[in-house]
């Protein structure tokens, strides 16, 4: 009895033993060692990795931590999961369960293919494969590990993103930073400037015609003068006229658009009213406040929400990255985004820490109407009529509005036309609000009370769709309502979604006609577009009234409906497609008319790329209800001086041959010839800048200096940048008055040792003109000497010190030297300017020494052959 509960006993409690055993008990490795593990985005770091025979099983968790793959525990605690490389790639690893979940199928996971060691779980490299698309390579002799990915790993992603806002804050810090305006706003009694012009000459089966237009723009007693000249000859007769022929002097406030001053510019000669409706033509004189350079900010929008907790968050605007965060503890992230004019695109981009981004985007739209707040804005015009060339009315004509912004979303104006050419009554007044509700919606309001009354309504979501309402009330009375209009309406709609992946959009347009007859008009337009592979498919209907409905007994004399498609296919530019045929560009037209039930008209056309600045068109037209048709071909080429165009057209009766030249011409200071350029310049500005070895050390150039020939120059807006075969840089394509950071680029020079005394500052853009910048160049200095450490009263070099080189003002390094075994150390390339030199302080601190001097401060001049330091010289003594 005795003997059968002993063996009850024991057999349970082996029993026991058998259950508190791991289901995942395995053999135990051959040996564990730590590995080499270099990659790029991760460093050099040792992984511990344990054999089994010659195979290298690597941690699993420890991995996917360098690697910021996104994971976490399972319910047994002992294996991972998560989604990789995509959210929906979900992946599991279980020792305890013995179950691998792969793309959300579940399948066993051999005992031999892991091993649960006490700090992690070690996979065999196979797997690493299958999950991730990562292939590991152990070199068994050398004890190391390399790394092959399929995919982008997040380190990598997260490091782009870091270099990127590196770059932000570097471009942040350098728009606060005060740049020396070398060049200011340089007026001048009379300056040459540029002229555009544009020859056309036709022929055709009735005759010959010559036409011109020469366009003029220089400086004029300070300000800028521009008109322009049109011609025909026709028939050996000339016919002349002149317009536009205007001056404007812009004070420095038109030039400061942040601010509201109280006169901004003043123009003379021929105008143009600022008009709400019916703007009339000048003899006379306008006065403004408005900046001549376009207002860019208006408002600072508080951008916040809720995510993840310790989330990165990033704002873009318009694509670009323009600020970053991080959550809080709680999930929440605010931005103060500024508002510009224009339509603004904000993005939030949101990097959660399990690796998921989340992008919101809404939209904004902020008309140039809207004023910021506080602001005043006026524009006063006078002056006699002009009807013609030489025809002026007699009776003085006049002009004013003003605005006031109420706050940034809402802006109030009013204004008033007085004179005959306006209308019958002495002043028409004008009133109107702009406003902005809810952030993206848009409401404006105009009333002229001896006109009509209008009201528009549009919102465009960051989605791109985009509606738009508008409504019309008419004085009946008014002498301006031609047509006999009581109301109209509008409505614009359009909704973009995908097809097949590609974008495709739906636009619908109606609008309704109400007159004083008690008849109306209905008119419609629908759109709709889309791409197939790389054939772009449009379609649009119109249908409606034309003009009038004046006879009652027939109220669809005018109704008309005509749909159009066409298709576009643009080869592309790949090397196997023979290189005349590359990116050719083809279309296809057909209109259908719905009332006559017939075709109306088909055409053709085909446009290519010739010697990479060329473009040759070749079409045909045909119009199937009168049995026209018409044969073209033509040929556009930009030289850079110029740009020509020839076009010859056969029509089933007669032909027609266009030649046409075009260009400008600018006059340059710098080397005192013309620059011929194919784009107009009028109304825009340029930069002459000449780099050159200032050998006489007097920051002029001078006569026989040498200049620098090399495009070494950035600019912080678009411009186009030549350089001549003089060695000189033009920059042309500026806008008139607006000032612009101008980096030179030393890394561009073709002599490494050649720099500036400033590597940026700013200029203003001279209207209508060229403007001469001079940058002197100097060789770069050199500095040696030696840093010794005193003991017992004698001195040595000390090699392997870390010396800090900063320029003055600055408290990061801008270089790190080495002092070699010898305690020598030298720097070269240095640019002109105040600099400090020190030792590492925890190097000093742990060598339990202090240097004598501090610091040395020493200054590289600007020298034609550079500037030599030798003897810099620091001590190293006991601390006492």
């Amino acid at each position: 009895m005795k003997s059968s509960r002993a063996f009850i006993v024991g057999f349970l409690l082996v029993f026991l033993a058998g259950i508190s055993t791991p289901v995942f008990a395995q053999q135990e490795p051959d040996g564990e060692v730590l590995l080499n593990f270099n990659y790029p985005a991760v460093g050099n770091v040792y992984l511990n990795g344990v054999f089994f025979c010659e195979v290298a099983y690597l941690p699993l968790g420890e991995i996917l931590s360098l690697l910021f793959v996104p994971s976490e525990r399972t319910p047994s605690g002992k294996g991972l999961k998560g989604a990789y490389p995509s959210k929906n790639d979900t992946w599991s690893i279980d020792p305890v369960t013995q179950e691998l979940i792969l793309k959300g199928k579940s399948e066993s996971l051999p005992a031999d293919q892991y091993y649960l060691g006490e700090m992690d779980l070690f996979l065999h490299p196979d797997y690493f494969h299958r999950i991730f698309g990562i292939t590991f390579t152990v070199n068994t002799y050398a004890l190391s590990v390399s790394m092959k990915s399929d995919f982008t790993l997040p380190i990598e992603e997260r490091q782009k993103r870091e270099s990127i806002r590196r770059q932000l804050q570097q471009r942040s810090s350098q728009a606060n930073a005060q740049l020396p305006l070398l060049y200011e706003r340089q007026r001048k009694a009379l300056s040459l400037g540029v002229l555009d012009y544009n020859i056309n000459y036709t022929t055709t089966d009735l005759g010959n015609n010559l036409g011109m237009s020469f366009n003029t723009g220089l400086e004029f007693l300070g300000g800028d003068l521009q008109g322009t000249y049109i011609g025909n000859v026709n028939s050996g007769g000339l016919l002349s006229n002149i317009s536009g022929l205007r001056w404007r002097y812009v004070l420095p406030g038109g030039m400061k658009p942040e601010r509201n001053v109280g006169l901004a510019s003043i123009t003379a000669g021929q105008i143009t009213t600022t008009s709400f409706t019916d703007a009339a033509n000048l003899i006379g004189v306008s006065l403004t406040n408005n900046p001549v350079i376009p207002r860019l900010d208006l408002d600072v929008f508080v951008i916040d929400g809720n995510t993840v907790p310790d989330s990165e968050v990033e704002l873009l605007i318009g694509g670009q990255l323009v600020d970053f965060t991080r959550a809080d503890e709680v999930g929440y992230y605010r931005f103060n985004a500024p508002v510009t004019y224009g339509t603004v695109r904000l993005s939030t981009r949101i990097y959660t820490p399990q690796g998921e981004v989340i992008v919101q985007d809404r939209q904004i739209q902020v008309p140039f109407t809207f004023l910021p707040k506080g602001f005043v804005g006026y524009n006063i015009q006078a002056g006699l009529p002009q009807f013609t060339f030489d025809s002026l009315g007699t009776s003085l004509a006049a002009h004013a509005d003003i605005s006031y912004g109420i706050s940034n979303a809402l802006t109030v104006r009013a204004g008033a036309d007085q004179g005959e050419i306006f209308g019958e009554k002495s002043i028409y007044p004008v009133f109107g609000l702009s406003a902005r509700l809810f952030q993206q919606y848009l409401l404006n309001v105009d009333a002229l009370p001896d006109r009509y009354y209008r009201a528009n309504a549009s919102v465009f979501y960051a989605s791109n769709t985009s509606i738009n309402a508008q409504f019309t009330e008419y004085n009946p009375s008014s002498t301006f309502n031609f047509r006999g209009q009581t109301r109209d309406a509008n409505l614009n709609v359009f909704y973009p979604f995908k097809i097949a992946g590609k974008f495709s959009g739906f636009r619908v347009t109606g609008e309704r006609i109400w007159f004083n007859t008690g008849l109306g008009v209905n008119n419609y337009q629908l759109d709709f577009n889309t791409q197939i592979h790389r054939v772009i498919l449009r379609f649009n209907y119109r249908g409606g009234a034309r003009g009038f409905v004046n006879d009652p007994e027939n109220p669809g004399q005018n109704q008309f409906g005509l749909l159009t498609s066409s298709l576009t296919y643009t080869l592309p530019r790949n090397q196997s497609i023979p290189v005349y045929v590359r990116g050719l560009f083809l279309r296809g037209q057909f209109r259908y008319s719905s009332l006559l039930r017939q075709g109306e008209s088909v055409s053709f056309l085909l446009s290519q790329t010739l010697f990479k600045n060329g473009r040759f068109t070749l079409g045909y037209d045909r119009e199937l209800v009168r049995n026209l048709s018409q044969f073209q071909v033509g040929f556009l080429y930009d030289f850079q001086s110029l740009r020509t165009s020839t076009q010859f057209s056969k029509r089933t009766k007669g032909h027609v041959f266009q030649q046409g030249f075009s260009g400008s011409v600018a006059y340059d200071p710098a080397g005192g010839v013309l620059i011929p350029s194919n784009r107009d310049q009028v109304t825009r500005s340029g930069a002459t800048v000449r780099l050159f070895i200032d050998s006489n050390e007097n920051g002029l150039f001078d006569e026989g200096e040498e200049v620098v020939p090399a495009k070494a120059v950035r600019l912080d807006r678009s411009a186009n940048i030549l350089l001549g075969s003089d060695g000189v840089l033009r920059i042309t394509q500026l806008q008139s008055y607006w000032k612009y950071r101008l980096d030179i680029d030393i890394a561009a020079l073709p002599n490494p040792n050649l720099a500036p005394k400033l590597k940026s500052f700013s200029f203003v853009a001279e209207p209508n003109r060229f403007r001469q910048i001079d940058i002197p160049l100097y060789q770069t200095g050199i500095i040696d000497g030696f840093v010794l450490l005193e003991r017992s009263g004698v001195q040595q070099g000390q090699g392997g010190l870390r010396l800090e080189l900063l320029r003055e003002g600055d408290t990061e390094p801008t270089e790190i030297i080495r002092t070699f075994s010898d305690g020598s150390f030298y720097s070269y390339g240095l640019m002109p300017g105040r600099y400090l030199l020190r030792v590492d302080a925890k190097q000093l601190e742990y060598m339990q020494v202090e240097s004598v001097p501090g610091m040395l401060s020493f200054e590289i001049k600007a020298l034609a052959d550079g500037d030599y330091l030798e003897g810099l010289n620091l001590v190293l003594v006991k601390k006492e």
